[in-house]
């Protein structure tokens, strides 16, 4: 039986300030996790999140943990600014990353700057999702697009854009947070076409949250 994939907070704080982040909600509730684990993790894909877990100082240390734990495969869910530090990313991977899931806010700077409320923010994630392929090209890069009802953060947009970055995999999260009623009839017949006809070269999952 294959077991559930552990999902860990790490890290209360962002250097972004998206508009509506659901992680804000989540962290009033939940103590970041902290060595020893709570969670059995031998054996289990581990996702570290958070609002951004590239915040937390000792999150190397926490990974190599992870891996000593004998937990199957470490991801980090990011926005991927801290990713342009070739040997911060170097040392994610010496400590056991496996994979980098990095999240997509537009496909241009206009709209995604906006939705960050970070000037430059757009640039250095770009640069992030190059250093990471070049310095640590072992790591799994996924993007992860969470459509919204702007123009250029449209389901198909955001794909589009993820593979002109070079993606090959993508998770799209339907959070329904930041959809409003109106638009869920066009999203619903958008992921319809999208599990009929997948985009050429690209793997594409989807799941509400």
């Amino acid at each position: 039986m294959t077991m559930s994939a552990v999902h860990l907070l790490v890290e209360r704080t962002c250097n972004n300030g998206c508009r509506g982040c659901l992680w804000t909600r989540k962290t009033e509730h939940r103590e970041p996790v902290g060595i020893p684990f709570p969670d059995d993790v031998r054996g289990r894909r581990v996702r570290l999140a958070g609002r951004e877990p590239t915040m937390r100082a000792d999150l190397a240390a926490l990974v190599t943990a992870l891996a000593a734990a004998g937990a199957n495969g470490i991801e980090i869910e990011t926005n991927g600014r801290m990713l342009g530090y070739p040997r911060y990313v170097r040392s994610l991977h010496e400590a056991g990353v496996t994979r980098l899931v990095v999240k997509i806010f537009g496909r241009d700077e206009a709209t995604w700057d906006a939705h960050t409320r970070v000037p430059g923010s757009f640039t250095q994630t770009l640069r992030g999702i190059e250093t990471a392929r070049r310095v640590a090209p072992r790591i799994d890069l996924v993007a992860l697009v969470v459509p919204r009802r702007v123009a250029g953060a449209g389901l198909g947009e955001l794909l589009d854009f993820a593979r002109e970055l070079g993606f090959q995999r993508a998770h799209v999260e339907l959070r329904l947070a930041k959809l409003d009623l109106a638009a869920l009839p066009q999203l619903a017949e958008q992921v319809r076409a999208l599990r009929a006809r997948p985009p050429a070269g690209m793997h594409v999952d989807v799941a509400t949250g």
